[in-house]
């Protein structure tokens, strides 16, 4: 079994555990290095449970033993990260050898797609999409992170959320290391982290240096396990499951687009006046191209 089945096992499972069984599937979710590594007994002293509850959260996941859970867990170790990229980007070359290969590939990710976004504007997903925007609309300052992969969606939902909001600012850690920019949130600002798998390191610090400060944060991730949904007080999940070398980033962008029309439809009138200035802005630097007639 791939690690990505036994994560979706987790956290499709995770609401019917035990306070013990979660703290053991958050350890294991967490750090799959050390599940490949190390023995039962050492596991489970690491994530604070027992080794009789560390089993048990093997059962539930439909394993018979720990051997079986960690072959699995080796597996991924010794194969499955071999990169980051290139063990999917192999997958792609191999597989657009052939006739017709490419329009299966391309209609592989149609299909992604549209699945993630679909996803991310489901119901179940609504109450936390309408929770994040409150957040949003009362914190005095909203700050915007996210790297890598994840930056398009970071410089979306900023961009869309300046249009009509002043007080909003886009980490980027130019000229310095992205902790350092988290100087000008006070108790309760808000924080958006965007993170998927793999997890940056600086995005995840970036996080638990906020919500140490009494930052609210906002996650939007690929999990409700991830590190960063850990962190979080609203977490917004986000498919991105993709046939490409990189994870996508359409379903996180949705999630992300989604939180920002709730918040201009919350801010109301003074959001819209600050569009008419801004566009007033745009207008007199000539920002745009004037319409061209219709034939």
């Amino acid at each position: 079994m791939s690690l990505q089945e036994i994560w979706q096992r987790i956290e499709s499972r995770y609401g019917a555990f035990s306070p013990q069984l979660r703290r053991a599937a958050r350890f294991v979710r967490e750090n799959p290095q050390d599940v490949a590594l190390h023995s039962l007994r050492t596991v489970s002293r690491e994530a604070g449970v027992s080794p009789t509850s560390m089993t048990r959260l093997m059962q539930a996941l439909d394993f018979d033993n720990w051997d079986a859970f960690q072959a699995d867990h080796r597996a991924w170790l010794t194969a499955g990260r071999q990169g980051a990229f290139s063990d999917r980007a192999d997958r792609v070359i191999s597989g657009s050898r052939g006739p017709g290969a490419e329009d299966l590939l391309l209609d592989a990710m149609a299909e992604a797609e549209g699945d993630n976004v679909s996803r991310a504007l489901a119901s179940q997903a609504r109450r936390s999409l309408v929770q994040a925007a409150d957040m949003l609309v009362a914190a005095p300052t909203v700050a915007i992170a996210g790297i890598r992969s994840c930056f398009p969606v970071a410089f979306s939902l900023h961009y869309s959320l300046s249009l009509f909001m002043p007080h909003v600012r886009l980490m980027t850690g130019i000229g310095s290391a992205p902790l350092d920019e988290l100087h000008h949130l006070r108790e309760n600002d808000c924080l958006v982290v965007i993170s998927v798998a793999p997890y940056s390191r600086e995005t995840v610090d970036v996080a638990r240096h906020a919500r140490n400060s009494g930052v609210r944060v906002v996650a939007i991730t690929d999990g409700p396990l991830s590190p960063i949904a850990r962190l979080a007080d609203v977490t917004l999940v986000a498919a991105n499951e993709s046939p490409a070398h990189i994870a996508s980033p359409i379903g996180p962008i949705a999630a992300a687009q989604a939180l920002a029309i709730l918040v201009l439809a919350r801010a109301g009138d003074g959001a819209l006046d600050a569009l008419r200035r801004r566009e007033a802005t745009f207008e007199a630097i000539s920002a745009y191209l004037p319409e061209e007639p219709k034939p």
